[in-house]
């Protein structure tokens, strides 16, 4: 049983996912802390939370037990993702859940804030009837600048578009391709801000983005420009922007997210009046939030089982949208693991070479063969997150190369670690098969126990050992063997029914002709 501890609000929809799993133990407390939440944190194998609880180091260090945790919603500025990664911990987010909320409400405030929307509602509160003190602006025929052009960005651009605003884009990552299928100019930052009427960002917050918009950048701007930040508290710098609202630079401005939250009262947005202010609830919808918890719930049990095909933010190499290359990893896991025991020395370099296989599952593929070969060292504690980090801590040096075109088969896999090489291959019916061993060629399934033998080529050697493993009653379900040429030497791949212990393994090794024998199990 896996235990999972979640310390915020969770929407029911995914407490019920949780609690239907066999193998999960639900802890549902949310707003625990101190020593209660550190106590609980032990015990536990996942840790699902949303903004109410810091995942610090020492939180981190004290759950032993944990492999995993779900921030349910985008944001992880309360999660020290490096502290987890460190631990082996995956991090996992819910980055689509609350895209659609997001973007509608960009929407929103734009028009509140254009319209102004907030002081008319409360003029008329009030028993007024003082209309042209509420003249605003239309979208129609407006630039709007958007930096960052993801997946909520290009949602604005759509929507804005339909208000027949001229749409301009800042994106330095983004491929020309989503700029024109959203239909944005893609400019240079500087030229947005020159041009924009309207500028939004919709960026995570990281060091590129922190202050991106400052006092430099505003003067850069048109006068009269609005300002929005429906994304991360920081990306504008909030005093700029303040004093450029109070000098009419910025002609208004519409706020959901803050450096400090809640505000405090000497918050200098908050003494204006051209500002529209709301308490980060940009993804606070009865949709978004189920999605949240859903997907969350989903992922974590998910990871819990061991899929890596999860909304991880710390895994090594970028998540796939499907487990179509799960067998692919599967076979590179298995190399890594099988060159991993039949070496005797340490190992200080390792590479991965791929044939025949999408390019995008390179790094995925040579994460997966380090986790296997560091397996049977370390195998309460090496997983995909960490698996690239402990093996250059330990001064191994990683290669990894990808070839288009097959070799020998429609796909292989071949792991070097330092004079071992094996390779795998996926036959039409996803069947794996270890082809290559050194330069022994061979084929076999990569799973269960498995002898490893070298000798001499010499008559006899395969009697002597199939009457010694007879002796001590292990079963042989395949025999395979290869040469590297006559008289030279010749290798055994033989798959047994259970382990041997060292009497047998002795026995073999006694053999004349025998050179090595290794147990390895796959």
């Amino acid at each position: 049983m896996y235990k999972a501890l979640v310390t915020d609000n969770l929407a029911d929809s995914g407490l019920a996912i949780l609690r239907a799993a066999d193998d999960v133990d639900l802890d549902y407390r949310p707003g625990l802390k101190g020593a209660e939440l550190l106590d609980a944190v032990r015990e536990s194998d996942a840790l699902i939370t949303r903004s109410g609880t810091a995942v610090t180091p020492e939180l981190v260090n004290a759950g032993d037990r944990l492999r995993v945790i779900g921030r349910a919603g985008v944001g992880l500025d309360n999660v020290d993702v490096e502290a987890c990664t460190a631990r082996g911990i995956l991090v996992i987010n819910a980055p689509t859940a609350n895209i659609m909320s997001a973007t509608e409400h960009t929407m929103a405030m734009l028009l509140a804030l254009c319209r102004n929307i907030p002081d008319a509602h409360a003029s008329v509160k009030r028993g007024e009837w003082v209309r042209s003190k509420f003249m605003g602006v239309e979208l129609s025929g407006k630039t709007l600048g958007i930096i960052g052009l993801g997946r909520i960005g290009t949602r604005v651009a759509a929507r804005a578009r339909a208000f027949e605003m001229r749409v301009i884009a800042y994106d330095p990552y983004i491929p020309p391709t989503v700029f024109e299928k959203a239909g944005a100019e893609r400019v240079s930052l500087d030229d947005l801000l020159a041009r924009a009427d309207v500028i939004t960002v919709h960026t995570p917050l990281s060091d590129e983005t922190r202050g991106m918009l400052g006092a430099e950048q505003i003067a850069k701007m048109k006068d009269g420009v609005r300002a929005l930040n429906i994304a991360r508290g920081g990306i504008w710098d909030e005093k700029a922007l303040a004093d450029a609202l109070a000098g009419g630079k910025v002609a208004g401005a519409a706020v959901d997210v803050y450096v400090k939250e809640p505000p405090t009262k000497d918050q200098p947005l908050l003494s204006l009046n051209n500002v529209v202010l709301s308490p980060h609830i940009g993804a606070n919808t009865i949709e978004a939030q189920d999605r949240v918890a859903v997907q969350t719930s989903e992922m974590v049990i998910d990871a819990l089982r061991g899929s890596i095909f999860v909304s991880a933010v710390n895994l090594p190499f970028e998540g796939l949208a499907d487990a179509d290359a799960a067998p692919l990893i599967r076979l590179s896991e298995r190399l890594g693991l099988f060159a991993a025991q039949i070496k005797s020395a340490p190992v200080t370099r390792v590479e991965v070479e791929a044939w025949g296989v999408d390019e995008r599952l390179t790094k995925i593929l040579s994460v997966a063969a380090i986790k296997g070969m560091l397996t049977p060292h370390l195998a309460e504690s090496v997983n995909y997150v960490n698996a690239e980090q402990i093996a250059q801590q330990r001064g191994i040096v990683i290669g990894a190369t990808a070839h288009p075109m097959p070799h020998d088969y429609t796909n292989l896999i071949t792991f070097r670690a330092d004079d071992i090489c094996v390779s795998g291959t996926l036959f039409s019916e996803k069947n794996a098969r270890i082809v290559a061993v050194n330069n022994f060629r061979v084929e076999f399934k990569p799973e269960g126990w498995v002898l490893y033998i070298v000798n001499k080529d010499v008559p006899g050697v395969v009697g002597r050992v199939g009457t010694t493993l007879g002796d001590f009653d292990i079963n042989i379900a395949e025999y395979n063997l290869a040469r590297s040429s006559t008289g030279g030497k010749a290798m055994a791949i033989i798959t047994v029914d259970s382990a041997l212990g060292d009497a047998p393994l002795a026995a073999l090794r006694l053999i004349p002709a025998v050179l090595e024998v290794k147990q390895v199990r796959l």
